[in-house]
């Protein structure tokens, strides 16, 4: 490889690290706590917290996908949606046992982390 085409590629690559190109994007990281007994009256409603989960470089996490399954009824946010912009998520579910919960967050500029299992178990003592 000539000297000239060497320098090219070496300054195309830098050029590409400097203005972050999606091919050098880290993940973010996803993460969750359960947080048990948020109300007093109903042991079923627990906060799922993503707080912890945090994106490469600064960058900000801008939704959070949760899989909990279908019988789980949203109560904070107020959402029709599994996906919301918030970091944490108050929940209810319909029966006592143990149930599976599964997190993916997004940062900017779109990339997703890898999924983060964890489980709830109710009721919780």
């Amino acid at each position: 490889m000539s000297k000239r085409r060497l320098l090219f590629t070496i300054g195309v690559l830098g050029l590409l690290l400097l203005t972050g190109c999606e091919l050098f994007q880290q993940p973010p990281e996803a993460s969750f706590v359960v947080v048990y007994n948020v109300d007093p009256v109903d042991l079923m409603v627990v906060d799922l917290d993503a707080r912890g989960s945090s994106g490469p470089a600064g960058r900000a996490i801008t939704s959070y996908m949760w899989d909990f399954g279908e019988d789980v009824t949203i109560l904070t946010p107020l959402a029709e949606t599994k996906t919301v912009a918030v970091p944490v998520l108050r929940v209810k579910y319909p029966l006592e046992g143990t149930y599976r919960v599964e997190l993916v967050v997004t940062s900017e500029p779109g990339t997703m982390s890898a999924p983060v299992l964890g489980t709830v178990t109710l009721p919780h003592e």
